[in-house]
């Protein structure tokens, strides 16, 4: 905005300098030369004067040369015995026999001039007195003050591009904090407020900008702490889950159950911890191997009983992400959960790990129908009567370490899933 005020203001003054020197400079130009011409008649009358009381009284050119004086450049008196008196400038007195002739003023421009003709008509005849003005002296002066007439006009202009650069600023300034503002907003700063200034109109939306993030901090306190009385009133029944496990017979069994409370009980205190602090997620590292063959043994319970085969394919070395295990468990989780929610008991599933160009990987393959839509990545969305976060959680797990997730389907049938993380 500063540099578009900044243009139309050279513009627009530039257009208003042109239209207004033009017409000046030409003005200046004419009153230079109609001084010079009034001068040229001024000094011809006054030698003409002199010349009609000479060759009235005596006709002699000695007469008239010691009446007149000195003549001034460009001025000759030619007598009517055809003497000149003066020095004529090259070009001068082709008016002068008609002047005689006529017995009448002539003048008119020349080549290399204007020439004015007055005859004095005395008893020996007719002399003439003629001025000649150069085409220097009609534009003497000219130059000078073209010269500053475009130091103004250009001063005008530097002053007009200056004074829009400087309302431009004042515009711009209110705007840019805006802006800056918005930007500590969108990174998480929810204290952000933006300084109302002036015009009128950029007040006003600062204030509804401020009024905005007041609104969407309120709304964010509102969700986290509805997120985190919710999670906590799920300890009462994960409680009541603690003391049953606890009367289980089989010491194998109880102990793996409690295990699973306790990690249970550990991710609702990430939740509410999470829900009452700017949520962050954990830079890790992990080892991504480990944590795909812990969970696919924690897993493969369910799938015997669901007479699921699993083929579980990890390097022997380890594959670091920057995430922390928790993260990737609940990655790993969601993605062997939808498989068991979408496929017909029985259904094989494989799950790889890999890395490609220092890009570690993880893919879940499975035999089922395969994914019906390409929406069922998009939060809520969901077709079999779930929640639909299980792959908006892996999505956005991998993109916060800038990865990413590709769903396909496979050519005999069923659905692919590769997450790209880093």
């Amino acid at each position: 905005m500063r540099r578009s005020l900044a243009l139309l203001s050279l513009a627009t003054t530039t257009l208003v300098v042109i239209a207004l020197l033009i017409p000046l400079a030409l003005l200046v130009r004419r009153q230079a030369g109609d001084q010079a011409r009034v001068e040229a008649e001024r000094t011809a009358q006054s030698v003409a004067e002199l010349v009609a009381l000479t060759v009235t009284l005596n006709g002699d050119a000695a007469a008239v040369e010691a009446a007149v004086g000195p003549l001034p450049p460009g001025t000759i008196v030619i007598l009517p015995n055809d003497s000149v008196l003066g020095e004529p400038l090259p070009g001068q007195g082709s008016l002068v026999a008609t002047a005689a002739e006529r017995q009448a003023t002539i003048s008119n421009t020349v080549e290399g001039g204007w020439e004015y003709a007055l005859p004095v008509i005395g008893r020996e005849g007719t002399a003439v007195v003629d001025v000649f003005v150069t085409d220097e002296q009609l534009t003497e002066g000219v130059s000078r003050a073209w010269l500053l007439l475009g130091l103004l006009g250009v001063l005008l202009v530097a002053i007009a591009v200056w004074v829009a650069d400087r309302l431009g600023q004042r515009l711009v300034r209110p705007i840019s904090s805006l802006a800056t503002t918005a930007r500590q907003l969108g990174g998480g700063d929810l204290e952000a407020r933006v300084e109302v200034g002036e015009p009128e109109e950029i007040r006003e939306v600062g204030e509804s900008f401020n009024w905005l993030a007041g609104r969407l901090e309120q709304l964010i306190a509102d969700e986290r702490e509805a997120a985190a009385d919710l999670s906590h009133r799920l300890r009462t029944p994960l409680t009541s889950l603690r003391l049953q496990a606890e009367k289980l017979s089989d010491d194998d069994e109880r102990d793996q159950v409690l295990s699973q409370v306790d990690r249970l009980e550990q991710a609702i205190d990430q939740v509410i911890l999470a829900t009452r602090s700017v949520p962050s997620r954990g830079s890790g590292p992990s080892d991504l191997a480990a944590v795909v063959a812990a969970r696919c043994a924690f897993w493969s319970v369910l799938a015997d009983e669901q007479r699921r085969s699993v083929e579980v394919s990890v390097p022997d070395h380890p594959v670091e992400v920057a995430l922390a295990p928790e993260d990737v468990e609940a990655m790993v989780d969601a993605l062997i959960g939808n498989v068991f929610s979408h496929t017909d008991p029985g259904t094989q599933f494989h799950i790889s790990v890999g890395a490609e160009a220092d890009r570690p990987w993880l893919e879940v393959t499975d035999e089922g129908p395969g994914f019906t839509s390409s929406h069922v990545a998009t939060r809520g969305v969901s077709g079999g009567g779930s929640t639909g976060l299980g792959l908006d959680i892996v999505r956005r797990t991998a993109e916060s370490v800038r990865g990413s997730m590709q769903l396909n389907n496979r050519p005999g049938g069923g659905a692919v899933v590769r997450v790209w993380l880093g």
